[in-house]
């Protein structure tokens, strides 16, 4: 479970972010394999789709930014707070637990765009 010491707060996120880099190139790589499916001749009933995924892409992808942003920052106030040595344990506690419901969510959403979008790129050939 979240523990409540700043310093493992820091490290997690750490991880997070670093995971998330990753999840940005992957899904920038799907997007590049996604352009190759279309500069090939597709049946007319895959656009929309294409267009799914399109869609999709993008929007995890700016889900990763967004949430790279709000991890950062809590990164920040975790090492603010281990800097100073305040207690704002709670506050830290709330916030990093949301963070990983947040990262959790994520992870799922893109770890099945990816499974369907691999299931699709199979099928069309």
């Amino acid at each position: 479970m979240v523990q409540t010491d700043p310093t493992q707060y820091t490290r997690e996120c750490a991880s997070w972010r670093e995971n998330l880099r990753n999840y940005r190139s992957e899904l920038t790589q799907y997007r590049e394999k996604l352009q190759e499916v279309v500069s090939r001749q597709i049946p007319r009933n895959e656009l929309p789709n294409i267009e799914h995924y399109d869609n999709q892409f993008e929007i995890q992808l700016r889900n990763i930014n967004q949430l790279k942003h709000s991890i950062k920052e809590h990164e920040r106030a975790a090492l603010f707070t281990t800097t100073l040595n305040l207690t704002r344990g709670e506050s830290l506690t709330t916030t990093h637990g949301n963070l990983l419901d947040q990262y959790t969510s994520l992870q799922h959403t893109i770890q099945e765009l990816k499974k369907e979008f691999s299931g699709f790129v199979s099928k069309i050939g």
